[in-house]
């Protein structure tokens, strides 16, 4: 393992265990917890993703990107088709199926993902990182919230649909057309937007060691389940996404990225969703926070794994 892999993994143990002691004295709870994410969601993230598009990107890199989209769609779609029979060998039902089949297919990228990548790959991988944000973003809103409304028996809704097009994607497509149309941003525009985005890896770390500490295995449902779900995440969804790599040739930087990407812990916006449909979230919120803590020990094998790239 590399020195700079080595100091982001070091890193983020170290500010996940201050947001982990920061809950423990109740110098946090979870008002805390809701205000920092929604404070890196719907502000912070979409500075991230206007100032990087801005900085980072053209319109001809991003022609010329739409397959790495693609390709992270497909891993997704692929990893649903697979946990949708895993459930049903595991005999899940309604809910449970669905909240099975998200938990297995949908990364968390923002949170997790972001200072991984910028830890290991440095700013130059964050644009990567936005693709596979992307497709993570508009595949889970369509197809993962239609699973799971049809798997709980409710109607799919065009409001659910709508939400594709949250904080962080409209900041994309904003900094698309103002590419598009060469349109500059003043100097302090774009330096408040840089500061916003320095603040998001720090707080994602202080979040996660924060959820961390409301951890509790007395939700840990069937061990088998659980067990499953890692093994999805971890395992066969970064070689879903290698094995379609691998087909459809892309630039060395964005493999290494994507793989990270699909190998990612469960996605934190699953159990709102699957509150919203009647299941039972806390589940979920425990498979977040446990592959969150696993991801450390997991990102050192990815990393060997290059070598074969």
């Amino acid at each position: 393992m590399t020195t700079n892999v080595t100091n982001t993994v070091i890193t983020m143990m170290i500010l996940a265990t201050i947001g982990f002691i920061i809950k423990k004295t109740h110098i946090s709870d979870k008002r805390t917890d809701k205000f920092v994410a929604e404070l890196m969601v719907s502000i912070c993230t979409p500075a991230l993703m206007l100032h990087t598009t801005l900085t980072d990107f053209s319109i001809p890199m991003f022609m010329s990107s739409y397959k790495g989209i693609l390709i992270a769609v497909a891993t997704m779609l692929i990893m649903i088709l697979i946990s949708l029979g895993y459930s049903k060998v595991l005999s899940l039902k309604g809910t449970d199926a669905g909240e099975f089949i998200s938990m297995s297919s949908f990364s968390n990228t923002i949170f997790i993902g972001l200072p991984l990548i910028t830890g290991i790959f440095g700013d130059e991988g964050i644009p990567y990182l936005m693709l596979f944000y992307i497709a993570n973003t508009v595949t889970f809103w369509s197809v993962g919230i239609y699973m799971l409304s049809k798997n709980s028996g409710r109607g799919f809704s065009l409001k659910d649909l709508l939400r594709i097009f949250n904080p962080p994607i409209i900041g994309f497509i904003v900094g698309l057309v103002l590419l598009w149309y060469e349109v500059p941003l003043p100097g302090y525009a774009m330096k408040s937007m840089e500061y916003l985005k320095m603040l998001i890896t720090p707080l994602s770390l202080l979040y996660m060691g924060s959820t961390l500490g409301d951890l509790s295995f007395s939700t840990i449902g069937s061990p088998v389940k659980s067990l499953s779900v890692i093994i999805l995440r971890f395992v066969v969804s970064p070689a879903v996404c290698l094995l379609l790599l691998r087909i459809f040739p892309m630039p060395e930087d964005l493999i290494k990225v994507f793989i990270v990407c699909a190998g990612l812990p469960v996605m934190t916006n699953i159990s709102i969703a699957v509150g919203k449909y009647g299941g039972k979230p806390s589940y979920s919120s425990f498979m977040t926070a446990l592959t969150s803590i696993l991801i450390i020990f997991v990102i050192p094998i990815y990393i060997q794994l290059f070598r074969y790239i």
